[in-house]
């Protein structure tokens, strides 16, 4: 994605002020319930961005009403694909790590992926202070069990890692790798959201303290650059096989997970049959795009500027009217 699709989300001009102003003297439609189209929000902060910005863009645009329905990834994608669906896209899709929900999808013609997607990142992360001044700076050095003792969060002797949130693929990664590493042995596992965690985490830092966390990108810990992500083997596709627990009750035992993820392709994923119910939303979807960059820029505004995420998502369409005119082109 060139620089000139991407506005800066800090400087609102005279473009976001005059869309305003047409927004709240314009008359608003009547709707009906199939009118509506439903965003199948998931719980992390990029999956509430990207579903924010099409609220907007569907809304303002196209002239429909728009939900956002807030979910795990089970829950979105059993709306969208079950017989008597009650969503009609996933924001912010994680592939390969939400396979085992999108794959039959794509398999069976039912869901459709958006034609441009932006890298998703992640790994085991510290902050820097803990590589620069206690020398951690690996997976494998994390079965010391003096290593291990550092991220103890309650003091019970034994350190804890943060693996992610209930409903992620990524925590699925994170509970596998954690027996595929024998971090089990010596680390306890951590579950909680990602805003409950970004205040466990903000508190340790802030008191310069160890702490051991799943991370991933775009998000504001990369944006502001102080934080570690440690060294795993390099991903080998031998080496990195993870089964579902849909699939198997043993599903941890039967996994196997010992090197790095791949790099995700992250994408909307959308019902088909938008294309004939919401033709001109099927057309959106399929064209829709952000680039890596932009997401992390407006994370960063929203998160550690402290703008606000719904100012920041309105300055990047008001910037960007251009590009969503080819979004939505009746071509």
């Amino acid at each position: 994605m060139t620089g000139s699709r991407r506005g800066k989300a800090g400087r609102r001009g005279n473009g976001l002020a005059i869309a305003l102003l047409v927004a709240v003297s314009a008359t608003p439609p009547a709707f009906t319930q199939e009118q509506t189209v439903r965003i199948g929000q998931p719980n992390w902060f990029a999956g509430e961005l990207v579903s924010l910005m099409l609220e907007r863009i569907i809304n303002e645009r196209l002239g429909l009403s728009v939900e956002r329905v807030p979910g795990t990834n089970a829950e979105i994608f059993d709306g969208i694909l079950s017989e008597t669906p009650t969503l009609d896209l996933h924001a912010d899709t994680w592939m390969p790590n939400q396979a085992f929900w999108v794959q039959p999808g794509l398999d069976s013609g039912a869901l459709a992926l958006s034609g441009t997607s932006y890298p998703g990142i992640d790994g085991i992360c510290v902050p820097q202070y803990v590589e620069t001044q206690l020398g951690v700076d690996s997976v494998s050095q994390l079965t010391d069990p003096e290593v291990a003792a550092l991220f103890d969060l309650d003091d019970d002797g034994r350190g804890e890692i943060w693996l992610g949130a209930e409903g992620w693929a990524s925590t699925r990664v994170m509970q596998v790798k954690m027996e595929g590493y024998d971090l089990s042995r010596q680390l306890d596992p951590v579950l909680l959201s990602e805003e409950d965690w970004q205040t466990v985490l903000l508190n340790r830092i802030a008191a310069q303290e160890p702490v051991l966390f799943y991370c991933y990108q775009p998000h504001m810990w990369f944006a502001l650059d102080y934080i570690t992500v440690l060294d795993e083997p390099p991903h080998d596709p031998a080496l990195w096989q993870l089964v579902s627990p849909e699939e198997s009750a043993t599903w941890i035992e039967d996994s196997n997970i010992r090197s790095a993820d791949v790099i995700k392709d992250v994408q909307v994923s959308y019902a088909t049959r938008l294309r004939e119910s919401h033709p001109d939303v099927a057309r959106l979807l399929s064209r829709f795009g952000l680039s890596g960059e932009e997401m992390t820029e407006m994370i960063f505004l929203a998160q550690v500027k402290d703008i606000g995420l719904e100012y920041v998502v309105d300055d990047w369409i008001s910037a960007n009217q251009s590009l969503i005119d080819q979004w939505i082109a009746d071509e």
